[in-house]
């Protein structure tokens, strides 16, 4: 597996719930914020937390983080839209922790991610264009190496 496909997963997972269309939830592409309808979802790559060996040494377990990047346009004292973008991101990942009946992924969580936070369109802007926060998706992959180099 790779780090692309997790990434792939989680899209998918997130392209399925209906807070968002198809079209709006990239994998890193946040040119999304000039040619889509909100709310957005970037998918960005991930990084490895933890490794380690495991059973007969030829089981490995990776911890991956991936950050999803969850945008809505800013409405003023109203987040109600936000809330429910971030949620379906946080519900997707909830009911899916295997990523969608991945037999190599367990226990897929969502970590900690930021507090709301504001993107301008212009630095002279008033008022921020959206409001966006980062969640944080941890997975665990867990790959067998038996049958291939020296544990052959």
């Amino acid at each position: 597996m790779s780090d692309a496909a997790i990434q792939g997963y989680v899209q998918t997972l997130i392209r399925a719930t209906t807070a968002f269309s198809r079209t709006d939830v990239t994998l890193g592409d946040f040119g999304v914020l000039e040619r889509g309808s909100t709310p957005y979802a970037v998918v960005l790559p991930g990084r490895i937390v933890a490794a380690a060996r495991s059973g007969d040494w030829a089981q490995v377990s990776v911890i991956w983080e991936h950050a999803v990047e969850v945008f809505e346009l800013f409405g003023g004292d109203d987040y109600a839209a936000f809330s429910a973008a971030r949620q379906a991101v946080i519900d997707a990942i909830g009911q899916n922790p295997t990523l969608g009946g991945r037999s190599e992924i367990s226990n897929a969580i969502v970590g900690d991610g930021t507090a709301p936070l504001y993107l301008y369109r212009d630095a002279e802007d008033d008022h921020p264009t959206f409001v966006f926060s980062r969640v944080t998706v941890r997975s665990t992959e867990e790959v067998s190496y038996a049958g291939s180099g020296e544990f052959a």
